[in-house]
């Protein structure tokens, strides 16, 4: 691998990790509407919601496919290790930048399943509410 590959792929792999600090941002606003929408039993929009979603995950997906690809290209480990490696090569400033961004998306990643995780709750809560409603359990069974 020549110089300039290297130097095109770290480049690439700084981008990829912008771009999806920009999509995880994009799909932290999506779940907190999201959890709204829940709230307040807006169907139709929710359905509209779930497929952003979907969308964005995809997005995700692909991206973290092309982050392994770039890592392993440069003979990293695909893992954080790898971008640490990566980090170390670059000059000061841009390796505090990129050691943040990676800090930012970590950040996000988290804040995201958290959030999807306490959508999951609420869905399940709501589920289990009219199920009992509808007399649809286990215990409304055995209660007659």
């Amino acid at each position: 691998m020549t110089v300039n590959d290297k130097l095109q792929r770290v480049k690439a792999l700084l981008r990829n990790i912008l771009a999806d600090n920009d999509r995880y941002q994009q799909v932290l606003s999506l779940l907190e509407q999201q959890r709204i929408t829940m709230i307040r039993r807006h169907s139709d929009e929710l359905v509209t919601l779930n497929d952003a979603l979907r969308a964005h995950c995809q997005a995700l997906t692909d991206s973290a496919t092309e982050r392994r690809q770039l890592l392993q290209a440069l003979g990293l480990s695909a893992d954080k290790r790898g971008i640490d490696t990566v980090c170390g090569w670059l000059p000061a400033a841009q390796k505090t930048l990129a050691q943040e961004s990676w800090k930012t998306l970590e950040r996000l990643v988290k804040r995201c399943r958290d959030y999807n995780e306490k959508n999951g709750e609420l869905l399940t809560r709501q589920y289990e509410f009219v199920q009992r409603f509808l007399g649809n359990n286990d215990d409304f069974l055995y209660s007659r």
